[in-house]
Protein backbone atom coordinates (compact mmCIF):
# COMPACT_ATOMS: atom_id res chain seq x y z
CA UNK A 1 0.00 0.00 0.00
CA UNK A 2 2.95 2.26 1.20
CA UNK A 3 4.39 2.15 -2.72
CA UNK A 4 0.87 2.54 -4.72
CA UNK A 5 0.59 5.16 -2.11
CA UNK A 6 4.02 6.71 -3.28
CA UNK A 7 3.74 6.21 -6.92
CA UNK A 8 0.36 8.05 -7.27
CA UNK A 9 0.18 10.18 -3.97
CA UNK A 10 3.91 11.42 -2.72
CA UNK A 11 5.33 14.40 -4.21
CA UNK A 12 6.26 17.96 -2.53
CA UNK A 13 4.28 18.43 0.44
CA UNK A 14 2.30 21.63 0.46
CA UNK A 15 0.96 23.16 4.00
CA UNK A 16 -1.74 20.42 4.18
CA UNK A 17 0.25 17.57 3.51
CA UNK A 18 2.11 18.43 6.28
CA UNK A 19 1.26 16.54 9.70
CA UNK A 20 4.40 16.62 12.77
CA UNK A 21 2.65 14.14 14.79
CA UNK A 22 2.32 11.21 11.69
CA UNK A 23 5.60 12.20 10.39
CA UNK A 24 7.04 11.64 13.99
CA UNK A 25 5.11 8.15 14.05
CA UNK A 26 6.16 7.05 10.58
CA UNK A 27 9.60 7.79 11.82
CA UNK A 28 9.60 5.42 14.45
CA UNK A 29 7.93 2.93 12.18
CA UNK A 30 10.96 2.94 9.67
CA UNK A 31 13.64 2.48 12.78
CA UNK A 32 16.45 -0.40 11.56
CA UNK A 33 16.62 -2.88 14.35
CA UNK A 34 20.08 -3.63 13.61
CA UNK A 35 21.26 0.05 13.33
CA UNK A 36 19.57 1.37 16.97
CA UNK A 37 22.35 2.23 19.43
CA UNK A 38 22.78 -0.49 21.51
CA UNK A 39 22.27 1.82 24.89
CA UNK A 40 18.32 3.29 25.83
CA UNK A 41 19.00 6.51 23.93
CA UNK A 42 16.13 8.98 23.88
CA UNK A 43 15.62 11.61 20.79
CA UNK A 44 13.60 14.47 21.30
CA UNK A 45 12.36 15.73 17.69
CA UNK A 46 11.22 18.88 16.92
CA UNK A 47 9.20 20.18 13.75
CA UNK A 48 8.76 23.23 12.91
CA UNK A 49 6.62 25.58 10.27
CA UNK A 50 3.50 24.09 8.88
CA UNK A 51 2.30 20.95 10.88
CA UNK A 52 4.91 21.15 13.77
CA UNK A 53 4.88 18.98 16.87
CA UNK A 54 6.81 17.60 18.85
CA UNK A 55 7.62 13.99 19.88
CA UNK A 56 10.04 11.56 21.87
CA UNK A 57 11.79 8.22 20.26
CA UNK A 58 12.79 6.33 23.11
CA UNK A 59 15.40 3.65 21.62
CA UNK A 60 16.20 0.31 23.62
CA UNK A 61 17.29 -2.23 21.06
CA UNK A 62 15.72 -4.25 19.67
CA UNK A 63 13.25 -1.58 18.79
CA UNK A 64 12.05 1.85 19.99
CA UNK A 65 8.60 3.36 21.50
CA UNK A 66 7.52 6.97 20.57
CA UNK A 67 5.54 9.38 22.30
CA UNK A 68 4.08 12.76 22.01
CA UNK A 69 4.19 13.93 25.76
CA UNK A 70 7.67 14.40 27.69
CA UNK A 71 8.42 10.82 29.60
CA UNK A 72 10.71 12.88 31.84
CA UNK A 73 13.83 11.18 30.37
CA UNK A 74 17.08 12.77 29.83
CA UNK A 75 17.21 13.48 26.11
CA UNK A 76 20.48 11.92 24.63
CA UNK A 77 19.94 13.65 21.28
CA UNK A 78 17.58 16.59 20.04
CA UNK A 79 16.39 16.71 16.02
CA UNK A 80 14.72 20.67 15.16
CA UNK A 81 13.60 20.30 11.50
CA UNK A 82 11.14 21.63 8.89
CA UNK A 83 8.32 18.84 9.08
CA UNK A 84 8.05 19.26 5.05
CA UNK A 85 11.50 19.07 4.73
CA UNK A 86 11.79 15.92 7.06
CA UNK A 87 8.33 14.14 5.02
CA UNK A 88 10.60 14.75 1.98
CA UNK A 89 13.63 12.86 3.59
CA UNK A 90 11.64 10.33 5.22
CA UNK A 91 10.02 9.46 1.40
CA UNK A 92 13.17 9.26 0.11
CA UNK A 93 13.24 12.86 -2.12
CA UNK A 94 16.32 13.94 -0.35
CA UNK A 95 19.22 12.82 1.80
CA UNK A 96 19.43 13.51 5.43
CA UNK A 97 22.82 15.91 4.91
CA UNK A 98 21.71 17.74 2.32
CA UNK A 99 18.50 19.07 5.33
CA UNK A 100 21.45 19.62 7.51
CA UNK A 101 23.15 21.60 4.67
CA UNK A 102 20.26 23.73 4.19
CA UNK A 103 19.71 24.28 7.71
CA UNK A 104 16.26 23.03 6.93
CA UNK A 105 17.50 20.18 10.53
CA UNK A 106 19.74 20.72 13.38
CA UNK A 107 20.78 17.97 15.51
CA UNK A 108 21.92 18.76 19.30
CA UNK A 109 23.82 16.26 21.10
CA UNK A 110 26.97 14.06 20.74
CA UNK A 111 28.49 14.35 17.56
CA UNK A 112 28.73 9.99 17.78
CA UNK A 113 24.99 10.41 18.08
CA UNK A 114 24.37 12.69 15.45
CA UNK A 115 26.29 11.06 12.43
CA UNK A 116 25.07 7.66 13.49
CA UNK A 117 21.19 9.17 13.52
CA UNK A 118 20.68 9.02 9.68
CA UNK A 119 21.16 5.46 9.56
CA UNK A 120 18.47 4.27 11.99
CA UNK A 121 15.87 4.87 10.01
CA UNK A 122 14.96 2.87 6.69
CA UNK A 123 14.12 5.52 4.12
CA UNK A 124 15.22 3.88 0.93
CA UNK A 125 11.98 1.42 0.12
CA UNK A 126 9.74 4.15 -1.14
CA UNK A 127 12.95 5.64 -3.44
CA UNK A 128 12.31 3.29 -6.31
CA UNK A 129 8.81 3.92 -6.81
CA UNK A 130 8.81 7.58 -6.64
CA UNK A 131 11.47 7.48 -8.70
CA UNK A 132 9.00 5.56 -11.40
CA UNK A 133 6.17 8.06 -10.19
CA UNK A 134 8.12 11.44 -11.26
CA UNK A 135 9.20 10.25 -14.69
CA UNK A 136 5.51 9.12 -15.53
CA UNK A 137 4.34 13.03 -14.51
CA UNK A 138 3.95 15.22 -17.36
CA UNK A 139 6.67 18.09 -17.10
CA UNK A 140 4.47 20.67 -17.10
CA UNK A 141 1.89 18.74 -14.08
CA UNK A 142 2.12 20.17 -10.56
CA UNK A 143 2.33 17.38 -7.46
CA UNK A 144 -1.43 16.86 -5.92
Amino acid sequence: MGHRAAEWVFGDPNEDDCDGLSLIWRTHQLAIPAELPETRTVVHLRLTEAGGAQGWLDIQRPGSAVGKDDQGLPVDLALEADTAQMQRRLVGVVPFRELLTNRDARLFGPSRLAKAFPTWFNTESLRPTLRQARQRRPRNSVPA
